[in-house]
């Protein structure tokens, strides 16, 4: 299988995510935000910028209240929703595929046939891969200039994954 610059890939996502939010912070001064996100499709290699404000948080929150008056009132439900970027006011901002189709392909190609496993060890050391890059992307100043609330947080999701596990994946990196 092909080998990864780790490195340089996380470099480059680095980089993607300074120049996204810099953009998208002066195009959006006066906003404070509750989380951001690297919400990917880690099959695909893709990383999307995301925030989210508390303002857009109880707009999307009421209209779930309203739509579904038995769901989204127990603290579990509300929490999901806070995190589920696929709702936030600011998903998916700017988009980086990592890896090109060609490369994924020749990836996928050089596995064994039907190798369920070595694809999905390839997966996870992408994910993890993306996780390192929000870990280094909070040590830059544009990170830092990001206004946030007290209780701000920052992880990497995978579109399909609990955010439970987004946030277990961002402790156990160091």
């Amino acid at each position: 299988m092909t080998e990864l610059d780790r490195p340089q890939l996380k470099k480059t996502i680095i980089e993607f995510a300074t120049r996204g939010v810099q953009q998208f912070l002066q195009e959006h001064p006066g906003l404070v935000f509750y989380a951001f996100a690297f919400d990917c499709n880690v099959e695909y290699a893709e990383v999307n910028l995301c925030l989210n404000t508390e303002a857009d948080f109880s707009k999307s929150l009421n209209h779930y209240q309203a739509k579904h008056p038995q769901d989204y009132q127990s603290e579990e439900d509300i929490r999901d929703l806070r995190f589920n970027t696929g709702d936030w006011g600011y998903q998916c901002f700017d988009t980086l595929y990592v890896l090109t189709e060609e490369q994924l392909s020749a990836i996928f190609q050089a596995m064994p046939e039907d190798d369920y496993q070595t694809w999905q060890a390839f997966v996870e050391g992408l994910v993890m891969l993306f996780t390192e890059a929000l870990k280094d992307f909070t040590q830059t100043e544009i990170y830092k200039n990001i206004p946030k609330t007290t209780d701000f947080i920052a992880f990497c999701v995978d579109h399909d994954e609990d955010f439970e596990d987004a946030l277990n994946r961002m402790k156990l990196c160091v």
